[in-house]
């Protein structure tokens, strides 16, 4: 039988888990507006495609792995 203290622990595991992606939230959006002006400018030059893509392809990474460690278990 589901008691009060039950109740309030599920919910402090889910204020946890709000937390710590917010948290977590705030490096990945430095690190994105970082990112701009370089996802900007580099595609425009022939030579820095890759390096573009390069970077996209860590912050889709980096954002990922945000995502599935935030998952209920």
């Amino acid at each position: 039988m589901p008691t009060r203290w039950t109740g309030l622990l599920v919910g402090a595991r889910w204020a946890q888990r709000v937390l710590l992606v917010l948290f977590a939230l705030v490096p990945v959006l430095v690190v994105t507006l970082a990112f701009v002006p370089a996802l900007i400018f580099l595609p425009f030059l022939r030579s820095r495609t890759a390096h573009a893509l390069t970077l996209v392809g860590r912050l889709a990474t980096w954002t990922r792995a945000l995502l599935v460690a935030s998952r209920e278990r």
